[in-house]
């Protein structure tokens, strides 16, 4: 097939070997055309079937000698002896391109058959790549490896993007936090309300420019900025470096129940008491009772809101009571309970005379960042302020979807949140996050998670994210836990993982036809380095 005057002839398909599978074939370059052929670049290959393919390059070049063998002595000595010796045997490249499908109007289709040998291989331009992949949006996220004129954009108008929620993975210095910054920058400028859990005490200054990367900041035409709407709050039971953070504590009859009882590892033995405690409150109510008991409605996670609040104390003397009451290893179980409730009391978070609870509805403004630094936290204190605010967020968002803005809520270490070592014990979390999953996404409520240990993540968050911005990973088992749930990308793009570059990463989306590699910009703002 004759290749236009305006097209870039790459190379030809070589003949197929037994190893390769449906979606690889390999093709022949000649030496002249070497530098042209770069990884995650595309191609059209016009088959003598009459289909045009599109494919990728995701391997090679292999550089091949052309007349000798690769172990003869000409070959090696050229080698070896490189200065001495200056003759070169001839050589080609070899490079494999992944199929993705039949192309026709500038739109992939499904295909059931593979190019045949000495197709010509022409490389797409970068006009038909913007196209190709689906690039449009208001949210600059980067630009394509291989294309840098090519900008990586994402589209908040949509709800088969951020609401449909965002995994970002990545192992340390990977460029993840750098990729969070970058979401937060794009969402927050197209109105949405974000707030960020942060547990290192990263993002407390995005308020000021950034003071780094700014000639590749350059690059997108962008400049050093903090955010303009940009608060930071923390919980009283810890600290922040940040001058003028907001403290506040929760109050402890807005906790609900059971994903406390989850977050605090309750055993079986004492989830039982728990229960038969909440029985024998049931009991103990007097029909006709106009105010229903606070210790009952607490317990059965009713709706709170009445006049007075049932604080942690008052629990902790109700539950050590009621225990009185039982026998045996109950007995045991029930002083257990408030024992746990007491050291937990002893932590500041619930109740505290000093602080408030946040209004989550302040924080629910069109452009406003919020940063909950939990840093100065222990494990169980971070996890009570995330599982609170989520549900809060929820509950305002689904009493007034039309008075509130788009939000996204990000997650910072996702994996000490929701494990896979403790799915099984953590099922009111899990059915929680579902649930905001679900029907958040009607009413642009939007869920990141970002963990640097996936393989430490319950499948179940995997499949709640449907964009999938993955940094470079070493780990073979963080690696596979993502493979699990990433249908749509082949092996020999997943071998690109442990090799991408600080700020690279392969990306998953609705948004694509297919996903790809990329650069991330560099945030505009500033982000607190953490040794």
């Amino acid at each position: 097939m004759k290749v236009r005057k305006k097209e870039k002839l790459l190379g030809h398909i070589h003949f197929d070997t037994p190893t390769l599978d449906n979606y690889i074939s390999e093709v022949l370059v000649p030496k002249e055309r070497v530098n042209d052929v770069l990884r995650n670049r595309y191609v059209k290959i016009d088959s003598d079937n009459n289909i045009t393919f599109l494919g990728r390059v995701i391997e090679g070049p292999f550089y091949i000698p052309e007349e000798v063998a690769r172990g003869s002595a000409f070959a090696q000595t050229s080698i070896l002896k490189g200065a001495e010796f200056q003759a070169v045997p001839n050589y080609y490249a070899l490079v494999r391109v992944e199929l993705l499908g039949k192309y026709t109007g500038g739109k992939l289709f499904s295909t059931n058959t593979r190019p045949t040998p000495k197709s010509p291989v022409i490389e797409l331009d970068t006009k038909e790549v913007q196209n190709l992949i689906g690039l449009r949006g208001d949210a600059l996220i980067g630009r394509h490896v291989g294309y840098e004129a090519v900008k990586i954009l994402m589209d908040s108008t949509t709800k088969n993007v951020f609401p449909r929620n965002i995994g970002i993975f990545g192992t340390v210095g990977s460029g993840k936090t750098n990729t969070a910054q970058v979401i937060i920058e794009e969402t927050s400028e197209a109105g949405y309300a974000v707030i960020i859990v942060d547990v290192e005490g990263e993002y407390i200054s995005m308020d000021e420019p950034t003071g780094i990367l700014e000639d590749k900041l350059s690059e997108f035409g962008l400049k050093p900025e903090g955010l303009k709407d940009f608060g930071v709050y923390f919980p009283v039971a810890g600290e922040t470096k940040r001058k003028k953070a907001i403290p506040f504590d929760i109050k402890f009859s807005s906790m609900d129940p059971y994903i406390l009882a989850e977050i605090l590892r309750f055993t079986e033995a004492q989830e039982r008491v728990f229960h038969k405690l909440v029985g024998m409150l049931q009991a103990k109510r007097k029909k006709g009772e106009e105010e229903e008991d606070e210790t009952l409605a607490f317990l059965m996670g009713k709706p709170r809101g009445r006049r007075r609040e049932y604080t942690i104390l008052s629990a902790i003397k109700q539950i050590y009571a009621m225990g009185k009451e039982l026998k045996g290893g109950e007995r045991i179980s029930s002083y257990t309970l408030s024992s746990k409730l007491a050291k937990l009391r002893r932590q500041n978070i619930f109740d505290q005379p000093d602080a408030s609870e946040i209004q989550v509805g302040s924080l629910l403004r069109k452009g406003r960042v919020s940063v909950i630094d939990v840093s100065g936290c222990t494990a169980e204190v971070k996890n009570i302020v995330i599982a609170w605010l989520l549900d809060k967020v929820f509950d305002l968002k689904m009493k007034a979807p039309e008075r509130t803005p788009k939000i996204l809520v990000l997650i910072e270490e996702a994996h000490t949140f929701v494990s896979r070592e403790n799915v099984d014990r953590m099922s009111a979390t899990v059915d929680m996050l579902r649930m905001i999953a679900r029907r958040g996404r009607k009413r642009w409520l939007c869920l990141g998670f970002i963990s640097q240990q996936p393989a430490h993540l319950p499948s179940e968050i995997f499949e709640l994210c449907n964009t999938r911005i993955i940094h470079g990973i070493k780990s073979e088992r963080n690696i596979n836990a993502l493979k699990a749930t990433g249908g749509d990308i082949v092996e020999k793009l997943w071998n690109q993982v442990p090799g991408l570059g600080v700020g690279e990463a392969l990306v998953s989306s609705p948004q694509y036809t297919h996903s790809i590699v990329i650069d991330v910009r560099p945030c505009k703002c500033k982000r607190e380095l953490v040794a």
